[in-house]
């Protein structure tokens, strides 16, 4: 699943909404970040790209609504939401601008693939040699 978090409830009901109006499937939750809406991560790449366009308005348009209610953030912040084998799910700071700089070269479906591969590989060494796997 992909996720996309929203710290606005107006920007969440716009998200769902709209997502619903594409007949794209979701589950929607809460956790201590934020608002989680979670689609699935086999969607075509025309449809990925329009969910992320989406987002990336809905983002722009709640900075602009925590600004105006007195609670915008003091310094910019990204994670990447990961999933542990235990069913835990911790997030990795990332500067933003080097995830931003990551997400102009690979889609949100690829960085997610690259970042399960890497958990996977670290829950699951294999201490064989590179060349003999």
């Amino acid at each position: 699943m992909l996720e996309y978090i929203l710290f606005h409830e107006q920007s969440l009901n716009q998200f769902i909404a709209w997502l619903e109006q594409h007949a794209i499937p979701f589950e929607k939750r809460q956790d201590e970040m934020g608002l989680l809406v979670a689609v699935p991560d086999n969607l075509d790449d025309k449809t990925t790209e329009a969910i992320e366009m989406y987002y990336e308005k809905l983002l722009t348009e709640s900075e602009h609504l925590l600004v105006e209610a007195g609670m915008g953030a003091e310094k910019h912040a990204a994670a990447l939401t990961i999933r542990l084998r235990d069913g835990r799910t911790v997030y990795a700071s990332v500067p933003p601008a080097l995830l931003k700089r990551v997400l102009s070269a690979i889609s949100v479906q690829e960085l997610n693939q690259l970042v399960e591969v890497i958990v996977d590989s670290i829950e699951n060494p294999d201490d064989r040699p590179f060349c003999q796997r």
